[in-house]
């Protein structure tokens, strides 16, 4: 892999703008703002399916953004989102993440859940960060070259 990504933008909105490297076969997000729950599970589905199509294997999300997660929209990521995993090549997604929304636990239920869902056969690993450096280090630590920061 190359030491600097080579990111083009495929989709932006009020909400988010979405970028790959298809070479590194990596997908970044970033969210701009905080969207209700229809806009959440339109986007986020979205966002599966382009994971899915570009065949990405890391996936950075910056959802600093995201100030917490309903509970009705926790469980549709579980159910009708985690399983997309099993169809996916993504070996890792990092989320950045505030300290408050840490300490509200939303994202972590949804990710305690996840790990005990083995039974699906979804390896795919999941790390919580409040710095991208530390994110994308975490992401890239088994390949050979370190992308520079995004």
């Amino acid at each position: 892999m190359h030491s600097k990504l080579n990111l083009r933008q495929i989709y932006l909105d009020e909400f988010l703008q979405v970028t790959v490297d298809n070479t590194a076969k990596f997908i970044y997000v970033e969210w701009f703002r905080h969207p209700n729950s229809e806009d959440f599970r339109r986007l986020f589905k979205m966002l599966a399916d382009l994971t899915l199509a570009n065949k990405s294997k890391f996936w950075l999300s910056d959802a600093r953004a995201i100030h917490y997660i309903e509970f009705a929209d926790q469980n549709w990521v579980i159910r009708e989102m985690v399983p997309l995993l099993k169809q996916s090549n993504l070996s890792k997604f990092a989320r950045l993440t505030t300290e408050e929304s840490l300490a509200q636990l939303d994202i972590i239920r949804v990710y305690n859940m996840v790990e005990q869902l083995t039974e699906l056969g979804i390896n795919t690993k999941l790390e919580l960060f409040t710095s991208k450096e530390a994110a994308i280090q975490w992401l890239f630590e088994e390949e050979a070259n370190l992308p520079e920061n995004i």
